[in-house]
């Protein structure tokens, strides 16, 4: 059977009730199901200190914070300048 019949498959298998839907879990619960996981740790902090919210997490603009160049869900653009900029500091 190929992939796409298996997600098919699975698909109707949700619709019919046959298996449940998987709940997704918040970034709180990822760093706490993975406490040992730094980058699910940052996650967790910028969603609880944005309201909950990823699009306001993009938005952040507390640029004084230890985290905000390090936050998730950020556009590649500003990403990739986030890692100039780190490899700037690491040859200093």
């Amino acid at each position: 059977m190929k992939s796409a019949d298996h997600l098919k498959e699975y698909h109707r298998k949700i619709k019919s009730g046959e298996i449940e839907r998987p709940k997704a879990k918040t970034p709180m619960e990822k760093a706490l199901a993975n406490p040992k996981s730094m980058r699910a740790a940052v996650n967790a902090m910028c969603w609880d200190c944005s309201g909950f919210s990823r699009p306001e997490v993009k938005r952040c603009e507390m640029e004084k914070c230890p985290l905000h160049n390090f936050r998730p869900w950020q556009s590649k653009d500003n990403a990739e300048d986030v890692g100039k900029d780190i490899s700037a500091l690491s040859h200093t």
